[in-house]
């Protein structure tokens, strides 16, 4: 019976792949592959999903034991599977919270200076500290901070 070590090294021997190629890949480095077809590291969920579609094999071929039908195998296999669309979907969320924080900075800078355009005195015109005069740029900026709003909504609204 083959260790997953072995069948990882043979899958991407196989592909035709050096470690340092399917590291990149999968955004590990050279020692972590070379650890996991050294049986002294195991990939978590997320990456050996992340292995298994790099190498293009199923995950049952790399839990395969040579027996027939193994329930706990096939339990083993579906829980991993289970945790790597969890992983999959906090790393979305990750990603949807740092381009709404972006949005949101883009946001306050692009009002900011729309404030400033709005209140530089325009020749020839006497105005107060309180008083607003609009300004092309300044309405061009308010009008792209909408947009940002929109498309921020749009993004935290969306389903994946």
């Amino acid at each position: 019976m083959k260790k997953l070590g072995e069948k990882i090294w043979r899958a991407r021997e196989g592909k035709g792949l050096s470690q340092e190629a399917l590291a990149e890949l999968l955004d590990v480095s050279r020692q972590t592959i070379s650890n996991w077809e050294n049986d002294r590291a195991t990939p978590d969920a997320y990456k050996l999903k992340q292995l298994c579609e790099a190498l293009g094999i199923g995950m049952d071929e790399l839990w395969e034991t040579g027996e027939d039908s193994d329930a706990n195998s096939k339990a083993a296999q579906a829980e991993i599977q289970k945790d790597a669309d969890a992983a999959e979907q906090k790393k979305s969320k990750v990603g949807k919270i740092v381009l709404l924080s972006v949005l949101g900075v883009i946001f306050v800078l692009l009002l900011a200076v729309a404030v400033v355009l709005f209140t530089l005195p325009q020749e020839g015109v006497i105005t107060s500290a309180f008083t607003l005069t609009p300004t092309m740029g300044g309405i061009f900026l308010v009008v792209l901070a909408a947009l940002l709003l929109v498309a921020a909504a749009v993004i935290s609204f969306k389903k994946k």
